[in-house]
């Protein structure tokens, strides 16, 4: 039972690390999509294709995209902190 438990919680960690490794990843992508719907869809020039639909709803894609992300976000950290302190509590313990 000893091997598989310390199997079970590296795993764990692993994908804990996974994770929060995402959590990081999703926190920079949100910073690019800030400032790309800043410079392509804030300004003068974007406002004026997004009211003659010259983007082809790509700001709104944009911004629906980067809300999505802001949503997950939190889940991802609790998630991936769940795991790999479960991760460690298996290793420690056994």
């Amino acid at each position: 039972m000893g091997k598989l438990s310390k199997v079970f919680s590296v795993i764990l960690i692993l994908l804990g690390g996974i994770l929060l490794l995402a959590w990081a990843g999703s926190g920079y992508a949100i910073g690019l999509y800030e400032e790309g719907i800043e410079e392509n869809c804030d300004t003068t020039v974007g406002t004026i294709a997004q009211i003659t639909d010259w983007d082809e709803g790509r700001c709104d894609d944009a911004r629906d995209n980067m809300e999505k992300l802001e949503d997950y976000r939190p889940f991802i950290l609790a998630s991936g902190a769940t795991a790999s302190i479960l991760g460690l509590m298996v290793l420690f313990r056994s």
